[in-house]
């Protein structure tokens, strides 16, 4: 059976900003990793940061959704899905002028929230619970831990290549119809 750290991306591999990092250096670093030609090309390319402190310690992860919800924080408010969003939410409006400086003074530790306990998995935990959580979760990745420590990053996409082989794998073993 599979277990999460055997599909995790380490922490030494997957992208980190330090925490001294603004919320233009995160986005740098995201834009650099989605669009340079990757090492490993069977490797998807990962679509969130990990912030880290001076000591080492992963602090959390920023995915691409909390670097623009960091641009624009109303984002957080809650909105009546039936009426129309005016145009003080668009991107065009005039508070977005001053956009790249805003992202230079938005240290990216700030935008870190608290990873609620389904945002998390141990890294023994078997594919079947991973799979689980990142479902219902809704999640494109879940922070592996070794106790209190987070120790790699299980991205959907791994997830998602693997059981695409564990089918292909059962297919070929099915009798021909």
């Amino acid at each position: 059976m599979q277990v999460v750290k055997d599909l995790m991306v380490p922490l030494e591999a997957f992208t980190r900003v330090p925490e001294t990092a603004s919320l233009y250096d995160a986005l740098k670093a995201l834009e650099k990793v989605m669009t340079n030609p990757a090492g490993d090309p069977a490797r998807p390319r990962d679509r969130a940061v990990l912030v880290q402190g001076h000591d080492g310690q992963v602090l959390g992860k920023l995915s691409l959704w909390d670097v623009l919800r960091g641009l624009e924080p109303r984002y957080e408010l809650p909105v009546e899905p039936l009426v129309v969003i005016d145009e003080y939410f668009t991107w065009t409006h005039s508070m977005f002028a001053n956009l790249a400086e805003k992202a230079r003074a938005i240290p990216a530790k700030n935008l870190l929230r608290g990873h609620a306990r389904h945002e998390t998995i141990d890294e023994n935990a078997p594919l079947d619970q991973a799979v689980h959580q990142l479902v219902q979760g809704r999640l494109l990745s879940l922070l592996v831990m070794r106790g209190d420590h987070i120790v790699g990053v299980l991205r959907l996409s791994d997830v998602f290549t693997e059981i695409s082989g564990m089918l292909d794998r059962a297919q070929a073993k099915a009798p021909a119809a």
